[in-house]
């Protein structure tokens, strides 16, 4: 009985099918095949352009590798320090590449993110911006609030010129807000003067005139050389920095007042933007977050790539945590029912109170060692950390309305 004939029934009819598909010789070096790979180069036996299975799965397995590696690699990931331990052993074959795995879940979260996370527009004062002028029944009142609200921006702004992004995007809505409600106490008046119409439009006009020009001025408006900054006629020049670099940066800022006009008060756009932008930053918070750790354990005869391997597993787990959010607020966006969003609320506190036992727990299983020498390396890195992590978020906000 040949070992064919021994096998079930179902196994017969797949070996069968790859005896089909499957040439004698690789078809990319005329090596003798003995299995499904080429021993020689690699290549697979399976040529995914005579079967459309084999093409399905080789689109898959590019990104996901549906042999078990993916699911596998998920399923340790749950416990702290597993595949990070199992895979610097060099038990590597039973896992996806630790780079692979973070840049697909890091692409995917943040895109699950932008389908369901949105936010409502910003907020001035603490109240909605058409509430703040909703008492008001004159145009008089109107202007009278508007300049109060603009004078407290200010006063929040204090003496630097600096014209943060946050600040013009409040005077913006301030401004908004004061002329669609000078339109509204315009269409209620029905005024039979013409001229008293004509002068409440012209209110209007021109405070919807502050509003763009405040708005087209927030992102970037620091006088260069005493003269108001423009990216061509007066740009920013960097001392001693090559001339490519002023230009990246005059364009960056002429893009951010750019997007500022055009997003004005839509917190929503903004919140996107920034989700479209961090992949990159946390990409560049791998590299020195490894180089913290490897400051962190200096002496331990330990690499800089192995740390960088602890860093991407990590922050994997991260991208998990960050997904499972994402999925939820999606669900019980959906859904909306009060009962599930609260417990979702609850689901989420939970969650992510786990992230600083978890990583605590990773590093102590990875670098092994004492307890109470961990825990202060911990806090030490943690520290560290979230000043990077600071500095990230800024560089995404900064890079997403600048883009």
């Amino acid at each position: 009985m040949s070992q064919t004939d021994a096998l079930p029934a179902t196994e017969q009819h797949a070996a069968a099918e790859d005896t089909t598909h499957a040439p004698a010789a690789c078809e990319n070096c005329n090596t003798a095949l003995q299995g499904h790979y080429c021993h020689a180069c690699g290549q697979s036996a399976h040529n995914p352009l005579k079967h459309v299975g084999h093409a399905i799965e080789e689109v898959f397995e590019s990104f996901w590798h549906l042999d078990g590696r993916i699911f596998r690699t998920l399923r340790d990931l749950l416990i702290p320090g597993r595949v990070t331990v199992n895979y610097l052993k060099g038990h590597r074959v039973g896992y996806v590449q630790p780079l692979r795995l973070f840049v697909i879940l890091t692409l995917f979260t943040f895109f699950v993110g932008k389908l369901t996370l949105h936010v409502n527009d910003m907020t001035v004062m603490g109240i909605d911006g058409d509430s703040a002028f909703a008492n008001a029944t004159t145009v008089a009142q109107v202007e009278t609030l508007r300049a109060a609200q603009v004078a407290e921006i200010q006063k929040q702004k204090g003496d630097a010129s600096n014209g943060a992004a946050a600040f013009g995007i409040a005077m913006a809505a301030v401004n908004t807000a004061a002329a669609q409600r000078i339109a509204q106490l315009n269409e209620q008046a029905q005024a039979p003067a013409k001229g008293t119409a004509e002068s409440a439009m012209t209110r209007a006009s021109q405070a919807v005139t502050r509003a763009a020009e405040d708005q087209n001025a927030t992102f970037f408006n620091i006088p260069v050389n005493g003269k108001p900054w423009h990216a061509e006629t007066n740009p920013v020049v960097l001392p001693g920095w090559p001339q490519f670099v002023s230009n990246w940066l005059n364009r960056r800022l002429a893009n951010g007042n750019a997007n500022v006009a055009r997003m004005g008060n839509n917190t929503d756009l903004y919140m996107q933007a920034i989700l479209t932008a961090l992949p990159g930053a946390l990409f560049f918070l791998m590299p020195l977050f490894a180089l913290v750790l490897r400051a962190a354990y200096i002496g331990r005869g330990i690499g800089y790539l192995e740390h960088l391997v602890v860093a991407l597993y990590s922050h994997a787990w991260l991208m998990l945590v960050l997904l499972t959010t994402f999925l939820t607020i999606g669900i019980t966006q959906a859904i909306g029912n009060s009962l599930l969003t609260a417990l979702s609320y609850l689901f989420h506190m939970a969650l992510w109170l786990t992230i600083p036992v978890y990583l605590l727990w990773m590093q102590q299983r990875v670098y092994g060692g004492r307890w109470w020498v961990t825990l202060p390396r911990y806090l030490l890195i943690g520290g560290i950390y979230f000043w990077l992590v600071v500095f990230v978020v800024m560089y995404a906000a900064l890079a997403g309305v600048s883009s």
